[in-house]
Parts: C-alpha cells; sequence; structure tokens
C-alpha cells in the first residue's frame, strides 16, 4: 500500500527561490554539491558570495537543501525537490530536430501498434537518461457492474470495483479513524445505490461535483470518493513495454546493490507495475518524488505517470529515475510524447 505524505510548503522569499531553481538546476546536469562559488559562476546573481552563503545556509535551515560533507556544497532534498516542481518549474519542449526524428517514423508503424509502443518507450528512455514503462492501451469499460469493500485491518480497507468487460479495479485505502463493520456495510451499500449499474462517463461526473450529503457523512465514502475518478481509470492491464534499465547504472546514487537487485528483478518479472502509481487523467503528469513513493525502494528515485488518451481506450506512460532528474525537460518530454501517441491512435487506430 503506497502511503504517499508531502510536506506543507512555506512560500520562499524571492532570492531563495532562485537560488534553488539554479540550484536543482545545477545539481541535476552535473550531479555534484552546489556551494556559493559555483553560483556565483553562474552570472545570475548579483550579490557576492558571502550573501549566497547565508541564503544556503537558510534554504538549508528550512529542510530544502543539506550539505552532505561538511566542506561540501549543498544538494536539494525531496522536499527542495517537491518545491520546486510545484512553484519554480518552466517547462522545456523537445528541441525541433528531437521532434523531428521521432514523428518521423511514426507513418512506418501507422498499423503495428505494439512496435509503436515499444519503439516510444525506448525513444522516451534515451531522451530522457531514465527507466520507461509504457502500457499498450487498454479497451476502457463503461459501465460499473458492482462494487465491494474489504476489511484488511483496522484502519484500512480495499476497494474493488466490477466494471463490464470483466475489468476489476481495486485499490487500498488507509482510514483517517478506525474502521467498524457496520460502517463499513453501511459504505458499500451506498455506494452501489449511487453507482452500481450506471455508465462510467456519468459516475465521473458526478464524483466531480459532489455526491449527496448522505453519502459524504460517512467517512469512509468521503475519502473514496475523494480518488474515486482515479481509481475507475487507472491501467489494470500488465501489458507494459519496458526500456531503459541501463540508464540507471549511469548514476552513483542509484548503485546500492540492494535497491538495484530489487529493481532489475521486478522488471525482470514483471512485477514493477505493481508499485506504479496510477497518474492522474486530467492530461497533466504527476510527480512522485523519493518517499512520496512510499516504498524504500524508491527512496532515491522520482517517477513522471502521464495518462495518454483514444477512443474509448487509455494507456500510462511512467519514467522512472533519479531524484534529481531535469524535470523540466523530462515533464516535458512526457506531454509531447502523451500528444502524439494521443493523436495517432485516434487518426489510425480507431476510426
Amino acid at each position: 500500500m503506497n502511503r504517499m505524505t508531502r510536506q506543507a510548503l512555506q512560500e520562499l522569499k524571492d532570492r531563495e527561490e532562485k537560488v534553488l531553481k539554479w540550484l536543482v538546476r545545477d545539481y541535476a546536469i552535473n550531479g555534484s554539491p552546489v556551494g556559493s562559488s559555483r553560483l556565483v559562476a553562474m552570472d545570475y546573481f548579483k550579490v557576492g558570495s558571502a550573501t549566497l552563503r547565508h541564503v544556503l545556509s537558510d534554504l538549508e535551515m528550512g529542510g530544502y537543501l543539506l550539505q552532505p560533507h561538511t566542506s561540501a556544497g549543498r544538494i536539494p532534498t525531496e522536499k527542495g525537490y517537491r518545491y520546486f516542481v510545484d512553484r519554480l518549474m518552466e517547462l522545456e519542449m523537445p528541441q525541433q530536430n528531437i521532434t523531428r526524428d521521432y514523428e518521423s517514423g511514426l507513418d512506418n508503424l501507422s498499423r503495428d501498434l505494439d512496435q509503436l509502443i515499444k519503439n516510444t518507450a525506448q525513444f522516451l528512455g534515451d531522451m530522457s537518461h531514465a527507466l520507461v514503462m509504457m502500457s499498450r492501451p487498454q479497451e476502457r469499460a463503461t459501465r460499473i457492474r458492482s462494487i465491494a469493500l474489504h476489511e484488511l485491518d483496522k484502519d484500512s480497507v480495499l476497494l474493488i470495483v466490477h466494471m463490464s468487460l470483466e475489468q476489476v479495479k481495486t485499490v487500498a485505502f488507509e482510514l483517517e479513524s478506525q474502521l467498524s463493520r457496520v460502517m463499513m456495510q453501511e459504505a458499500e451499500n451506498i455506494l452501489n445505490d449511487l453507482f452500481a449499474g450506471r455508465n462510467i462517463d456519468d459516475v465521473q461526473q458526478q464524483v466531480e461535483q459532489g455526491t449527496d450529503e448522505v453519502a459524504r457523512k460517512n467517512p469512509i465514502i468521503d475519502q473514496i470518493l475523494k480518488s474515486f475518478n482515479s481509481v475507475l481509470e487507472s491501467n489494470s492491464a500488465n501489458d507494459y513495454r519496458t526500456y531503459g534499465t541501463h540508464q540507471l547504472l549511469h548514476y552513483p546514487e542509484m548503485s546500492d546493490p540492494a535497491n538495484l537487485e530489487f529493481l532489475l528483478e521486478a522488471v525482470e518479472t514483471d512485477t514493477l507495475q505493481r508499485y506504479l502509481p496510477a497518474p492522474l487523467y486530467s492530461g497533466k503528469p504527476s510527480v512522485f518524488i523519493g518517499g512520496e513513493l512510499g516504498q524504500a525502494c524508491f527512496k532515491n528515485m522520482s517517477i513522471i505517470s502521464i495518462a495518454y488518451h483514444g477512443r474509448n481506450c487509455n494507456g500510462e506512460i511512467h519514467i522512472l529515475g533519479p531524484t534529481r532528474m531535469e524535470y523540466e525537460r523530462i515533464i516535458g518530454l512526457a506531454e509531447f510524447t502523451a500528444d502524439k501517441i494521443e493523436t495517432l491512435i485516434n487518426t489510425k487506430y480507431t476510426k
């Protein structure tokens, strides 16, 4: 069960934001701790080294940076990366020569969907220098048949949604209060009264607009409905194309033998997808950094996840790399790729 937690981020001062932004960018490319002399050499800051040392110290005190060694510069923490991604990032779309190279090969793949997914995963892996997992588009169920709740322990429950096309979606929820059997049975009955037998599009629209007060009085339902649409849209198929495991070996921080052994085994046995987060289905990528993923094996990694859509089908793209990945450039790549895949599927495969 993923336990994604994010620290509350307070607004930084303008100079602190600029220092953090350029430090994150520099560390992503060079992988070396950044000190005040390095920032001065960028010729971006119009202040002296002493002032920058003070700003670095304040950022470290705030938990946005850490100093791996006494005499070394600073590197971003998960909190620093989260602030950068949420507030400072400026998306960098792929350069024209890169998009041209990718697009030039699409026509030859117009009737070979498997090869298209394989080649796209390879393109993303090579361009991002990361591990890419991309699912084949899965036909989308259109109707909810029934909903069940299963108690895992006193403070968590498994939601099971049976849908048309014999599809089943499951997700575990950690509850904010202890669970009682009466409350769980009541929640299951209400969920079925609300949604069983209904068209999924209608259900999603109702959830977005808000359900009636009776349903929201049950704390289990209230918590489930916050994530219900992403559960319905999540891809339950295991048909993934994986590329780029070798890319991770280039990063010193990824070289922990235990983590590498787990990751390589998970890729070889097709079990890595169990740990992947469900991407947002709003057309925008979601970013999970280090501990936010709730898995110890991902503590030095980040995942960028984005969904793509065809007519009545959808798929997922996941890019896994070190926490110091170039978020601006790689997220731009992910958005470009998802858009191109959607266009091709809608024009070539679903006419």
